[in-house]
């Protein structure tokens, strides 16, 4: 019995990402860095002095180049690659478009990559959501619930809250944690009634309350 319900739950994870994914239409980092030339390799030049000839006195200091200076390789080159919102949103594409090829890992790796890249990006809350997603979907349930709780402390403002609230509290079902789901999921019923996360809380919370969690 406990094999079937873990088997339901995981199906209806799945079911309820797939769906997500569908209901989205816009969903994009391309890492850039700065490159940089390899400084050239020189050997320094030998001065040959003949024997018999008398070394002449060093002159002053600014009247003699720089051996270091004209030795050494070319400086390196900063090369600073000017980041279109047009390659942002690629970025953000191509870490979705994994997600939506149920490659979580991948995508996963890319929305983080994207986050560390593009922290002020207009999808940086869409990125942070869809991450903590593709933890919870591969039942990575500790580091889900820090991609959506990020998401609450970094963009109280966003639409994605209310989804990230509602996971917050399946998370800490899956974890077991019955007294923080029934906060979390109450606390989706209080401030979103009457909507489609609502009755999912109440839905989960019925559930606690018949395997006696609370």
């Amino acid at each position: 019995m406990e094999i079937d319900t873990i088997q339901r739950r995981q199906r209806d994870q799945y079911l309820d990402l797939d769906q997500r994914i569908n209901e989205l239409g816009n969903v994009t980092p391309i890492i850039t860095g700065a490159a940089t030339a390899p400084p050239t390799e020189q050997q320094p030049a030998t001065r040959f002095i003949p024997p018999e000839e008398d070394v002449p006195e060093i002159r002053e200091e600014r009247d003699i180049p720089s051996t270091v200076t004209s030795l050494a390789g070319p400086q390196a080159v900063e090369v600073v690659m000017e980041i279109t919102p047009e390659m942002e949103k690629a970025a953000y594409d191509d870490a979705f478009q994994s997600l939506k090829e149920l490659r979580y890992s991948d995508a996963a790796e890319q929305f983080s990559d994207f986050l560390a890249a593009f922290p002020g990006s207009e999808y940086a809350d869409n990125a942070q959501y869809w991450l903590g997603e593709s933890y919870y979907v591969t039942r990575n349930y500790e580091i889900a619930l820090e991609a959506f709780e990020s998401l609450l402390a970094q963009f109280p403002e966003s639409p994605k809250v209310p989804d990230s609230l509602l996971k917050i509290g399946y998370t800490h079902y899956e974890l077991k944690q019955w007294e923080l789901a029934r906060a979390a999921l109450t606390q989706v019923q209080d401030q979103y009634p009457g909507t489609t996360l609502a009755r999912l809380a109440e839905s989960r919370l019925r559930s606690m309350r018949l395997e006696g969690h609370f």
